[in-house]
This record gives C-alpha cells, structure tokens and sequence, in this order.
C-alpha cells in the first residue's frame, strides 16, 4: 500500500532542499502522486470495522494533506 511512498523515501527526507531546486517541478510532481496513488490504494481496501475504517479514513486525509503541503512547500519555494 505504501510502496510508491517507499520508493521516493529518500527524497521526502531531503525535502527542505528539494523544492528548492530551480528543477525540483517534476519531482515534487512524483512525490505527491506517490501520497495521493497511496491514500487512493488505502481507499480501496475492504471495509472492515468501524475501527479500521476511522483509522483509514484519517490515513487516506493526511496522505491527501501531505500532497497538497509538499505542492505548497514548492510554491512557496518557486516564489522566491
């Protein structure tokens, strides 16, 4: 479920210095597309209990506000 998350691990821990980047447009790009396909794999998981799906349903909102704060970190850093 996380996979795409893991497989951009590295860049997410360098992230201050990555939207700074003049070229950083693409990666910030792969970055949320790898929370936003996460929170949408969360989303299709089975029902489950009350229990899992809160918690799933508070996963999937902070996976979807992470992609929008790291989109907005790069605004932000493209102003500059």
């Amino acid at each position: 479920m996380y996979e795409a998350i893991e497989r951009n691990a590295h860049h997410f821990n360098d992230l201050a210095q990555l939207v700074q980047r003049p070229d950083a447009d693409a990666r910030v790009a792969e970055l949320r597309k790898a929370l936003d396909d996460s929170a949408e794999e969360l989303n299709r998981l089975p029902a489950g209990s009350d229990v899992d799906r809160d918690a799933r349903a508070r996963i999937y909102r902070g996976l979807i506000a992470a992609s929008r704060i790291v989109g907005q970190l790069r605004d932000d850093a493209a102003q500059l």
